[in-house]
């Protein structure tokens, strides 16, 4: 698992990567970090949301797995 904190600017754009928690393997640490960027840029924040806050910051827990890439929120289920 690794824990991540991704921060999105208002424009879609990637401001700030960084991991909590680290999986104790840089192969899969960087690889997450890969898959955020490679899905940057994101979709600039609607109106309302872009007058509420400039910046959206997620905290996510990657998991890989043999069978594949999952992700959870903590709380959230």
């Amino acid at each position: 698992d690794v824990r991540m904190m991704v921060s999105i600017n208002a424009d879609g754009s990637l401001r700030e990567l960084e991991v909590l928690q680290s999986s104790g393997h840089s192969i899969l640490d960087d690889a997450a970090r890969r898959i955020v960027r490679q899905a940057s840029p994101f979709e600039p924040f609607d109106e309302r949301m872009a007058k509420q806050q400039d910046v959206l910051e997620i905290i996510r827990t990657w998991s890989f797995q043999r069978r594949g890439l999952s992700g959870s929120v903590p709380g959230a289920g």
